[in-house]
């Protein structure tokens, strides 16, 4: 795989930047917003970005951004932590500053939402694997709620973002691509990788997107580039 700076894209400061995979030229360019909020409107947001967008080109959205443009985060408030979640917490021990599930008030949710039945072997197989040198476990067990579940630190410390069903992440896919007339996709990732949340029937697939994305090109949450433009060279 291999990237090389591309010109400025219609008077733009964004660099367009290129990657290979399999043999086939892709061209990325994350678009910058102006800082997004529960009252912006997705589809405008949007619009207003992809003045540059062609057809056969696929915009990928920050999963957090959807969330948030789509009323389904949740607040935190209401997410008092239990004695259990508070000690699920403690015992967390995050490879980021993110904190991750260290956040009392993120592992309360989680309980709530996998349900013991879940939790209680999720704790018991790390408990046992850990001492071998295996990590993850928790989070394999316990699902994608627990893994990919967001915020509840700055600058979103008043809410959570719950992952996105595939169904609903598809739906809301489908219907962005009726409003925008490219194929658009839903995208959760970071520095460590990611995943491609969901696609609409024009989108590139899934297994392109995330070799294309890689390298997380649309960088993290303080730079303000929520979506993503991916084109085939």
């Amino acid at each position: 795989m291999t990237f090389t700076a591309e010109s400025k894209a219609d008077n733009r400061t964004d660099l367009w930047t290129q990657v290979s995979v399999a043999g086939v030229k892709y061209l990325r360019l994350p678009l910058h917003t102006p800082w997004l909020d529960p009252a912006d409107d997705l589809v405008l947001a949007l619009k207003e970005s992809l003045k540059v967008a062609q057809p056969g080109d696929t915009v990928g959205l920050s999963e957090k951004v959807v969330i948030l443009l789509t009323g389904r985060t949740v607040d935190i408030s209401t997410m008092q932590p239990g004695r259990f979640a508070q000690l699920l917490a403690a015992r967390v021990r995050p490879r980021t500053d993110s904190k991750g599930l260290a956040v009392p008030e993120k592992m309360e949710y989680v309980v709530r939402t996998v349900g013991l039945r879940r939790i209680i072997p999720a704790v018991i197989g790390s408990a046992v694997t850990r001492p071998f040198g295996m990590h993850g476990t928790f989070y394999r067990v316990a699902g994608s709620v627990a893994r990919d579940v967001d915020g509840g630190r700055p600058p979103y410390e008043h809410v959570l973002f719950p992952p996105l069903a595939a169904k609903v992440a598809q739906k809301i896919c489908a219907d962005l691509e009726r409003a925008l007339d490219i194929g658009v996709s839903i995208v959760d990732l970071n520095d460590y990788g990611g995943s491609i949340r969901a696609v609409s029937p024009r989108s590139l697939s899934e297994e392109t997107l995330a070799a294309v994305l890689s390298d997380n090109p649309m960088g993290q949450r303080l730079t303000s580039t929520p979506f993503v433009l991916v084109r085939p060279a």
